[in-house]
């Protein structure tokens, strides 16, 4: 453990960048800001993530309360609106509206300009290279998920 403690200390430090950048509101337009879980379930609408609460609840890994609560933010805000569902009278489904569709353009040109270099140095490693930082990330969300969910 020792010999990697700078690793370690690199790792941390940019979880916490990231948590710090995850909870910043950010400007949208004249509708004016959103936060990052906001925009990123107007992008998991828009890319059919999920048709229902329940769906993205499990997409995102909150619970069904948390994803409703969300959703009925974004509807409120003009975002995402919800219709029955016709094949299942209990059941709504969510879409974007077409302020939605912008939002969620706007957010994948933003990471195609900001995250342009972190992509073109990911695109540079080798097979071998690219294969171990996959499994890097994999193993990563599977060590935080037995701290977000100690009881597994």
């Amino acid at each position: 453990f020792e010999e990697m403690l700078p690793q370690w200390k690199i790792l941390g430090a940019a979880l916490d960048k990231y948590a710090r950048i995850s909870r910043a509101p950010l400007p949208f337009g004249a509708e004016g800001t959103l936060y990052p879980a906001e925009m990123h379930m107007i992008s998991a609408v828009a890319a059919g993530e999920g048709t229902g609460v329940t769906e993205l609840a499990e997409h995102f890994g909150v619970t069904r309360g948390a994803a409703s609560q969300l959703v009925g933010k974004l509807v409120e805000k003009g975002f995402l609106k919800k219709r029955p569902d016709p094949d299942k009278r209990s059941r709504r489904i969510v879409e974007t509206t077409p302020l939605g569709d912008a939002a969620h353009r706007e957010h994948l040109a933003f990471h195609k300009r900001h995250d342009k270099g972190f992509l073109a140095y990911l695109s540079g490693l080798s097979e071998a290279e690219y294969q171990t930082f996959d499994a890097l990330c994999r193993q990563m969300n599977a060590w935080l998920d037995a701290y977000a969910h100690p009881e597994k």
